[in-house]
């Protein structure tokens, strides 16, 4: 058995149906959107919250990006979009911003 040295939570939230984390993959000009469901946050010892997915493979250490059902977007550093296609715009600009 692995021992995990992550800090544990100190409690858990559901997170809404509908809530998802997603991950955007850029090739020219077509966008491969991958979306886990998001099925709860875990509350850290700071308030951080953390979203528990099945996958755990999924929630990589780069950071996060949930789309919430009524359709804002929000990462983890408090960045937020009205809507997922004001989030792809930007993340296809970040995108090409990184591979310049």
């Amino acid at each position: 058995m692995q021992k995990s040295y992550r800090q544990g939570g100190v409690g858990m939230l559901d997170a809404l149906p509908g809530t998802y984390l997603v991950h955007a993959y850029f090739d020219d000009n077509q966008v491969d959107l991958v979306k886990s469901n998001v099925i709860g946050w875990q509350v850290a010892q700071d308030r951080r919250l953390t979203p528990l997915l099945l996958d755990p493979r999924a929630l990589d250490d780069d950071g996060w990006v949930i789309l919430h059902p009524d359709g804002r977007v929000e990462d983890c550093n408090g960045r937020n979009w009205p809507s997922e296609d004001a989030w792809l715009q930007s993340a296809r600009r970040e995108s090409r911003r990184n591979a310049a």
